[in-house]
C-alpha cells in the first residue's frame, strides 16, 4: 500500500510539475510554433496529475470512491488526453507546414479536426461511463495521443536542430518516452505485472512520466535560445544602425566637399577642350579626366542620397506591382531575361513606392551582375503574419560566407574595381528599415545568395 501510495504521488506530481513549469515559461516574442500550442501540453499535464492523484484515491480508500467521483476521474482521464490529443495532431502539421502553418490553417479545417476528435472521445467516453472503467479512452484515446505527441516531437527536433543538436535530442528523448508511455498506460492495464522486473506497470508509468517531464523541460531550454538568438539580432541592428547613422552624417560632409572641387574641374574641362580643339592626343587625355570627374560626381551623389532620405508619405502599395514595374525598367539589360517571375497574391503594405522600387532594382541589379546567361534569377512573395516577404534568389556565383556579415556596410563591395560603389545594399538597408521591415541575405543552397526583404502589411482599422 505504502509504495501504491508513493508511486501514485510522484506520479501525479510529474505530469503536475510539467504542466506548471511549462506555464511559467515566458514565451510571448517566441516565433516558434511550439510556442503557440505548449497551453495543450501544459492543460494535459496539469489535469493527467490530478487524474493520478484520484486514482491515488482509490487506491488508499476505495470505499469513498462512489459512482460521482469514478465519473469525475474518468473525466479528467478523457479530458487530458484530449489535450494531448490536439497537441500532436498540431505539432506535426507545424513540423509538416512549418512553424506558421497554424496561423494560416483555414479556421474550417481546425474545426473539422477538433470536431472529429472530440467525437472519438465523447464514444470513448460513453463507453466506459457504462462499463465503469477506462479501458476505452485508454485504447481509443490515450494510445493515439501519446503516439502522435511522440512522434511530434521526435520530428520537431529536426526543426529547432540549428539552435541546438543537444536540445534537439531532447526533444527526441522526450518524444521515445511520450510513445512508450502511451502503450504503458493506454494498452497495458494496471494490474498488470511486467516480466523480468516483477514491478507493476503503474511503475514503469512512473518512471515514463519523471523521463517526459525531464527531457520536456530540458527540450524547451530551446526559448531561452531563441531569445538570447533573438537579443543577439537586436543589438547587432541596433549597431548596423547606429553605424549607418554615423556614416550618413560623415558621407553627407563628403559629399559637399568633394562636389565643389569637382564642379570647378569640369567647368575648367568644358573651357580647356575648347582651347585645345586641335590636338586629338590632349582631347582623348581630357576624356579621361571628364570620365573620371563624372564617375567622382556620380558616387558623390550617392553619398548624399546615401546620407539624406527625402520626406514622403506613406501610402498603400502592391509590392507585385512594383516588383513588376521594376523588371520591366530592367528589360534593356544584358541579362533580364534570366529573370522570372513567382507572385502571390498579398496584402498590401504602407510604403514609399519610387524608394521599394529602388530597393527592387538595387537588388535585381546585384544579382544580374554576379549572373551568366546559364544562370537564373527568381523574385517570388509570399505572406506570412503580419509580413509580406519578397525573396530574390539567383544561382550566380554568390558570396563568400566570411563576407555575409560586411554586405550592408558602406563601400563594401565584391565588385571589381570601379563597377560598384559598395552602397547599394546600404542604401536598400536603410530603405526598408526605415519603412520597419527587415532584410537579410544569405546563401542559396544550388549556389548563389538568397536575398529576403520582410514589410508590415496594412493593418485594418
Amino acid at each position: 500500500m505504502a509504495w501504491n501510495f508513493a508511486i501514485y504521488l510522484l506520479y501525479g506530481l510529474a505530469f503536475f510539475t510539467l504542466g506548471v513549469l511549462i506555464l511559467s515559461r515566458d514565451i510571448q516574442l517566441s516565433e516558434l510554433g511550439i510556442a503557440r500550442i505548449l497551453w495543450l501540453l501544459s492543460l494535459f499535464g496539469i489535469i493527467h496529475g490530478f487524474h493520478e492523484w484520484s486514482e491515488l484515491l482509490a487506491q488508499v480508500a476505495p470505499e469513498v470512491m462512489n459512482p460521482g467521483l469514478r465519473l469525475f476521474s474518468l473525466v479528467l482521464a478523457g479530458l487530458s488526453f484530449l489535450f494531448l490529443l490536439f497537441f500532436g495532431i498540431f505539432l506535426l502539421i507545424i513540423t509538416f507546414r512549418g512553424d506558421q502553418a497554424l496561423k494560416t490553417t483555414h479556421p474550417m479545417i481546425k474545426a473539422l479536426v477538433g470536431f472529429l476528435v472530440l467525437s472519438v472521445v465523447l464514444s470513448a467516453a460513453y463507453l466506459d461511463l457504462s462499463s465503469g472503467r477506462d479501458i476505452h479512452t485508454r485504447l481509443f484515446v490515450a494510445i493515439p495521443a501519446g503516439l502522435l505527441s511522440g512522434i511530434g516531437l521526435m520530428m520537431y527536433s529536426g526543426t529547432v536542430e540549428s539552435f541546438s543538436k543537444k536540445v534537439a535530442m531532447n526533444f527526441v528523448m522526450a518524444g521515445c518516452f511520450m510513445i512508450f508511455y502511451a502503450f504503458a498506460a493506454g494498452a497495458v492495464p494496471t494490474s498488470v505485472v511486467v516480466p523480468f522486473l516483477g514491478v507493476k506497470i503503474v511503475l514503469v508509468r512512473g518512471v515514463c512520466a519523471y523521463c517526459i517531464a525531464y527531457f520536456t523541460i530540458k527540450a524547451l531550454d530551446v526559448f531561452n535560445l531563441e531569445r538570447r538568438k533573438i537579443i543577439n539580432d537586436r543589438l547587432l541592428r541596433f549597431s548596423q544602425s547606429e553605424k549607418m547613422t554615423s556614416l550618413g552624417i560623415l558621407a553627407a560632409g563628403i559629399a559637399h566637399e568633394i562636389n565643389n572641387p569637382l564642379t570647378n574641374v569640369s567647368l575648367n574641362a568644358e573651357l580647356l577642350r575648347d582651347l585645345i580643339s586641335n590636338d586629338e592626343k590632349a582631347l582623348n587625355k581630357l576624356a579621361a579626366i571628364e570620365r573620371n570627374t563624372e564617375r567622382a560626381s556620380k558616387i558623390a551623389k550617392e553619398l548624399l542620397h546615401f546620407s539624406r532620405e527625402r520626406e514622403t508619405a506613406l501610402e498603400e502599395v502592391d509590392i507585385n506591382r512594383i516588383i513588376i514595374d521594376s523588371s520591366k525598367l530592367l528589360k534593356n539589360q544584358k541579362l533580364s531575361s534570366i529573370i522570372n517571375l513567382s507572385l502571390s497574391e498579398v496584402p498590401k503594405v504602407m510604403a514609399i513606392p519610387w524608394k521599394l522600387e529602388e530597393v527592387v532594382i538595387n537588388v535585381l541589379m546585384n544579382s544580374l551582375d554576379a549572373c551568366s546567361e546559364q544562370d537564373t534569377i527568381e523574385i517570388k512573395t509570399g505572406y506570412q503574419a503580419p509580413w509580406v516577404m519578397l525573396a530574390v534568389s539567383d544561382t550566380g556565383k554568390g558570396i563568400d560566407e566570411h563576407d555575409m556579415a560586411k554586405v550592408f556596410d558602406p563601400f563594401f563591395t565584391t565588385k571589381e574595381i570601379g563597377k560598384g560603389t559598395g552602397l547599394g545594399l546600404s542604401v536598400c538597408y536603410n530603405i526598408i528599415k526605415n519603412h520597419g521591415g527587415d532584410i537579410s541575405i544569405c546563401s542559396n543552397k544550388p549556389g548563389g545568395t538568397v536575398v529576403t526583404i520582410s514589410l508590415p502589411v496594412v493593418l485594418d482599422e
